[in-house]
């Protein structure tokens, strides 16, 4: 008798969701206020809880939610 070892591998070639959609093509330095980007953060928090954020996450995030709405809105 043989044994039968499967080999299972660690990686896939699915795309990861967390990268959907995500492409960097520019580069922005932004300054902040501790203030204002702990407002940031806690709203962030609130929207996506639980999930692992950068600093460059919550900021972008937040921004394209808020200039959809702003767009959303001039257009009624």
């Amino acid at each position: 008798m043989v044994p039968t070892v499967l080999l299972v591998p660690l990686w896939s070639r699915a795309p990861c969701r967390i990268q959907d959609g995500m492409k960097r093509t520019l580069q922005i330095n932004v300054k902040l206020s501790e203030e204002d980007f702990d407002l940031l953060k806690k709203a962030a928090e609130r929207k996506w809880p639980d999930a692992v954020m950068t600093n460059s996450g919550i900021v972008l995030g937040l921004a394209k939610i808020a200039a959809r709405e702003v767009l959303a809105r001039r257009k009624t």
